[in-house]
Formats: structure tokens, C-alpha cells, sequence
């Protein structure tokens, strides 16, 4: 569902889908968010029923300040309900934070957990490197997007982009291990996985002057993430989202279904 400029009152929550989950994201101009990303694949993984609702402006939608208090995006909310503290209103289970999303969608849609993990072992495995996805490459690359942009800070850039190639050479060491295909588990992606690939692949290090072919399993690992169809067809409703059929070829993207 979108919204307009035109006689809104912007501190009301609009009406969205009750029935099923709602995710926050803004339109793909100037460019997608990597962080709506990460949601999606896994909603395109699990076939979780959706609805997609625009956000035009953080500061000025002060409604949704009360469905991520750090007023960031991507942010969800789901059917179910909670009580707060006053012990009698109830509200809508609300998340926000990409990595609090996966974990979210996992726990709760993940049935056989393909992608959370299945027993103590696998789950802490994939836990570890989620949490260690957002303190570090989470934190550094969300940093250095910010950073890009006018006015630039030559220093404070290239001290990020030391930190990213530090964090690749984390992962390109993982995934040299014998036998290691994916980041968290070695036979299967997981949600780690989908928390990395937005930040580890080809295009993104090279906006940031990154050749990643010196990450050479790194690279190879970014690709197999990407094949994956679910994958493949979260990125490209990203690049799309709430873009005109004008807009999309603007952008010199294809117009149509994704094959």
C-alpha cells in the first residue's frame, strides 16, 4: 500500500493489511536499500504472505517513529498482538532492524529451520555470525553509505573501507575452511547469509574502490548466495520497490516479471 503527499496526516498510522505481515520500506530512488533487502529474501525463501507499504519521509511519518523508535528502515509489523506494560492496551508485535528481522521471520516462519538452524549446535553457529554481522559489516558498511554522501569525509571513508576489507578477510578465511560453502553452516545458506550477501558482493566493494576478486572465495560465495531463485528474485523486486514503469527504465532496469 502506498501513500501520497496530498492531505495526510502524517502522525496517523495509515491503514494497512491486518492479515498478514507488513513491511516498512521506502522507494528505490536514488538507489535500493540493502538493508530492506535482507527481509525479503527470506519472505521470498518461506512464500510468507505480505504486504508492502512505502514510507516517504522518516522525519515527517512520525506515526511510524512508534513502530521502529530510531526511526530507520526497514520495519515490520506483524498479526499478532502484545500487551504493554499499562497491562491493558494491546498493539501490533512491531520489529525493526534488519537483523532483528531475520531473526523474527525465521523463528517464527521458519518451520523446519532450513535457515535459522535445526538443534542447539546449528542455531548458536548461526547465531554467532548474525550478531557479529551487525556489530561489525552491518555497523561499518551502514556507516560508510552515510558517509558517501555530500559532504564527503575523504579520512573518515577510507578508515570504513579499511574496516570492510578487515571484515572480508574475516569471511574470506571462513569460507577457505574445508568444505565451508556458506558463511554460518557448510551445507546450506542460512540467515547469516542473507545478512552479509548485501554487503559482500561485487557491486557493493566496488563502490567502495573494492576489488573483490582479492576475495577470492569471498566472491565465489556472493555469487552462489545470489543464484539462489528466492534470492535472485528478492533483488530484483529491491531494486524496484514503489518505482514507476518510467522510472525503472530511468534506471536502466528491466521492465516486466523477473524471470
Amino acid at each position: 500500500m502506498d501513500t501520497t503527499k496530498q492531505n495526510v496526516d502524517w502522525s496517523k498510522h495509515p491503514e494497512v493489511a491486518t492479515d498478514r505481515l507488513v513491511l516498512y520500506v521506502r522507494k528505490a530512488l536514488p538507489a535500493p536499500t540493502m538493508n530492506s533487502l535482507k527481509p525479503l529474501m527470506l519472505i521470498e525463501a518461506l512464500s510468507i504472505p505480505h504486504s508492502i507499504h512505502l514510507i516517504h519521509s522518516l522525519q515527517e511519518e512520525t506515526w511510524l517513529h512508534s513502530v521502529n523508535p530510531f526511526k530507520l528502515l526497514p520495519a515490520m509489523e506483524d498479526v499478532d498482538l502484545y500487551t504493554t506494560g499499562d497491562g491493558t492496551t494491546q498493539r501490533r508485535l512491531n520489529i525493526f532492524d534488519s537483523s532483528a528481522c531475520l531473526l523474527y521471520l525465521a523463528d517464527k516462519y521458519d518451520t523446519d529451520r532450513t535457515w535459522l538452524g535445526r538443534g542447539l549446535t546449528e542455531r548458536t553457529i548461526v547465531m554467532s555470525w548474525v550478531v557479529a554481522y551487525a556489530a561489525g559489516l552491518g555497523a561499518t558498511g551502514e556507516w560508510w553509505l552515510k558517509m558517501r554522501k555530500p559532504p564527503a569525509n575523504p579520512d573518515g571513508l577510507e578508515r570504513m573501507i579499511d574496516a570492510i576489507k578487515v571484515e572480508y578477510d574475516v569471511l574470506e578465511k571462513r569460507l577457505s575452511e574445508p568444505g565451508q560453502r556458506f558463511v554460518a553452516l557448510h551445507d546450506r545458506a542460512s540467515i547469516a547469509d542473507l545478512a552479509y550477501m548485501p554487503l559482500a558482493n561485487e557491486k557493493v566493494a566496488a563502490a567502495g574502490g573494492i576489488d573483490i576478486a582479492m576475495w577470492p572465495r569471498l566472491k565465489e560465495w556472493s555469487e552462489r548466495v545470489a543464484a539462489i531463485p528466492a534470492v535472485r528474485k528478492a533483488i530484483w523486486r529491491n531494486e524496484r520497490l514503489g518505482l514507476t514503469r518510467e522510472e525503472i527504465v530511468a534506471q536502466g532496469l528491466a521492465v516486466g516479471d523477473e524471470e
